[in-house]
């Protein structure tokens, strides 16, 4: 029987609230993202050291050192991606060492750094302008959430450009932070599920 996103979230809500982990890949809005954050920490996850409001978690974001995703780590993760995808984003941005994000390494092939901030078992990522192809900065985001976070889903504001092996909730069309859907989706309810799209 495949594994649909569904059942990966009937899966995630057997899990205690306080220990599931989750990445939001903020979009520009930083209120929808704070609303968000708020919501999940008032609901009994694992929220650590909550901004005061969306203006600060804007400027932990602005500040942050981010996390690293070794250029190794990235080349094994994009292996298991679709040839096409791969062969796009290597026509449209060239290699990964071209990428912005990319710092070389003194002893290593380098790093991505994903602009990210953690809040306990919750993690912000600042998601950038979308693009299509993805840059290698947003495949290496995915990575990170997958690879690094070992994230339990994923809650974003569109399509992270690239399949995970997690339930990827995209927010509603019309743009608002439906906070109630959301949290009714992480519990396995079908109708928030279905309000919050799962690709």
């Amino acid at each position: 029987m495949p594994v649909t996103a569904d059942s990966r979230l009937l899966a995630l809500a057997r899990k205690p609230r306080a220990a599931r982990r989750l990445a939001i890949v903020a979009d520009s809005d930083d209120v929808r993202a704070f609303a968000i954050l708020a919501a999940l920490a008032e609901a009994g996850y694992g929220v650590a050291d909550l901004p005061a409001g969306p203006a600060a978690l804007n400027a932990r974001l602005a500040g942050a050192e981010g996390e690293a995703v070794m250029l190794n780590d990235y080349a094994a993760f994009t292996a298991s991606m679709p040839a096409t995808l791969r062969d796009a984003v290597a026509a449209r941005w060239g290699a990964a060492e071209r990428d912005p994000h990319y710092r070389p390494g003194q002893v290593d092939c380098g790093r991505l750094i994903i602009p990210t901030v953690r809040f306990g078992n919750v993690a912000v990522i600042a998601a950038g302008i979308a693009t299509v192809p993805p840059r290698h900065a947003a495949l290496a985001g995915a990575a990170w959430i997958t690879d690094a976070f070992r994230a339990d889903a994923a809650i974003a504001w569109r399509p992270l450009g690239v399949a995970l092996p997690l339930p990827v909730l995209i927010a509603p069309a019309d743009g608002a932070a439906d906070t109630a859907g959301l949290l009714a989706a992480l519990d396995g309810d079908g109708a928030g599920s279905r309000a919050w799209q799962t690709p």
